[in-house]
């Protein structure tokens, strides 16, 4: 969702009275109404229709369906490669339906390679080239008062973020992703020597982290944030240190520089774009790194890409941006 946004602004240059219509999952539907660009969000309840069995899924489908009836739009922008959700905008009248293709004869998008950001650009804009898109994210409207307060009495320290969770969702968890638990400890440890603030985030269901920090000493926000919230978080923390998951996007909003810890994925296509920014790609000598081909891994039994990345490389990139 994050990586998409930049596509609003090039909308809005080459269309500035074009009325946009995002369908979203409800997780998201909150955060992305503080964002100007979009006229309208139509909300999916992702968990009724990923997880709750054919009753569910007729459910939410039906829902969606009652809100697009008759509706006639001039553009349709798809970013799938299956086809299974085009069912969602099936009774809406489209004029031209771009998308991601994945497809025998046509050229693959994304490129491999390439922020994912361009693609949808240049999905928008059927161009393959030379291009020099700018990206750039819409402003994120929204903040919160006392959030913005919490560092308050903490005595000047700079704070540390970990987000050690999350690469999941409602289908899967994508655990070769994560940098191993025991690294990120030995890492609060390092930040606690070091006179730091270490600082904890995550999800409701990462509450599984706060076990491998209880022996160090921390502040943890897991489970108690928003998305909005946690945005708003981001912007008085100095540096995210995370794997590929959603808060390494999420930092982007904030202006939070982020450290990137990838193994499996191929980082190009997903790091912070901010310039304080940078990331650590694990395994730089496994013929099998990446394994990623945008839907589904390889079958591995222990990801040794992202194990290799030490505890002292990401302590010592922290230093240098704080």
């Amino acid at each position: 969702m994050v990586m998409a946004l930049p596509l609003l602004i090039q909308i809005r240059k080459k269309h500035p009275d074009a009325k946009i219509t995002w369908l979203c999952g409800k997780v998201v539907f909150d955060l992305l109404s503080h964002f100007k660009e979009i006229d309208e969000l139509i909300a999916v309840d992702e968990t009724m229709l990923l997880s709750k069995g054919i009753i569910g899924k007729l459910s939410a489908i039906f829902e969606i369906w009652k809100k697009l009836i008759f509706r006639k739009f001039d553009l349709g922008l798809y970013f799938y490669f299956t086809d299974m959700y085009r069912i969602l905008f099936f009774p809406a009248q489209i004029g031209t339906i771009k998308r991601f293709e994945k497809t025998k004869g046509k050229r693959q998008n994304p490129i491999p390679g390439r922020h994912h950001s361009f693609d949808y650009i240049s999905t928008f804009e059927e161009t393959e080239g030379p291009y020099t898109y700018r990206i750039e994210y819409p402003k994120f409207r929204y903040e919160n008062n006392e959030v913005a307060k919490l560092k308050e009495n903490h005595n000047g320290k700079k704070w540390i973020v970990l987000s050690c969770g999350g690469a999941k969702n409602i289908l899967r968890d994508d655990d070769l992703r994560r940098w191993p638990i025991e690294n990120y400890a030995a890492l609060g440890k390092q930040i606690n020597e070091a006179g730091f603030q270490l600082v904890l985030t995550g999800a409701p269901s990462d509450k599984w982290v706060e076990s491998h920090f209880e022996t160090i000493p921390h502040i943890s926000f897991i489970g108690k944030l928003r998305l909005k919230d946690f945005i708003a978080f981001l912007k008085i923390s100095d540096v995210l240190i995370t794997h590929d998951s959603g808060p390494l996007h999420l930092a982007d909003l904030a202006g939070c520089p982020v450290i990137g810890l990838f193994g499996p994925t191929i980082p190009q296509e997903k790091i912070s774009l901010q310039e304080k920014s940078t990331f650590i790609w694990g395994g730089e000598k496994l013929s099998c790194r990446p394994c990623y081909d945008g839907r589904s891994y390889a079958i591995c039994s222990r990801p040794v890409c992202i194990e290799s990345i030490s505890v002292d490389q990401v302590f010592n990139l922290i230093k240098e941006r704080v």
